[in-house]
């Protein structure tokens, strides 16, 4: 998939340098400028090698990292991964860990962490498949269907 494929979703996308996590320099307001404008997104990719980002809010998604270095309780964190491979929703492997996609209204304020290793993406941005990691890990999507609504429980475990 690439980043018009995934605008033509109604994701809000943004160019990120090379083989990195960082916004394009040359984007004026950083994830801000996440866009579903085709032209706009055709200008920024043509041509170039970038990596795509997700702006998660402007998306109505919120997005739990889980990360495989920074677990202090493995059988909580196994927990809660079950709950999302459960819900059978959009779904990611990155470098060290995935990311499970799910629809949120961008209203609701979540908490920045469920527990140590899971964070919960709603306010910035995440790197979208097939971007490369700068360890040259590839991007990979896993479960390749539409996120679905976040399960009424995990919900309520992450919001503020």
């Amino acid at each position: 998939m690439n980043a018009i494929a995934y605008a033509q979703k109604g994701w809000s996308v943004l160019p990120l340098a090379n083989q990195s996590k960082q916004p394009a320099k040359f984007l004026r307001h950083g994830y801000l400028d996440a866009t579903t404008d085709i032209d706009t997104i055709t200008k920024w990719f043509d041509g170039k090698e970038l990596n795509i980002g997700l702006g998660i809010r402007q998306s109505n998604l919120v997005v739990f990292d889980f990360d495989n270095r920074n677990v202090v309780d493995r059988k909580a964190w196994i927990k809660y991964m079950a709950m999302c491979v459960e819900a059978k929703t959009f779904s990611v492997n990155t470098y060290d860990g995935w990311h499970f996609y799910f629809k949120a209204d961008p209203n609701i304020q979540f908490k920045g962490k469920l527990i140590e290793g899971i964070d919960i993406k709603h306010k910035g941005y995440v790197v979208l498949p097939p971007s490369i990691h700068p360890s040259g890990y590839v991007y990979k999507v896993e479960d390749d269907v539409e996120p679905v609504e976040i399960p009424q429980q995990l919900l309520e475990m992450a919001k503020c």
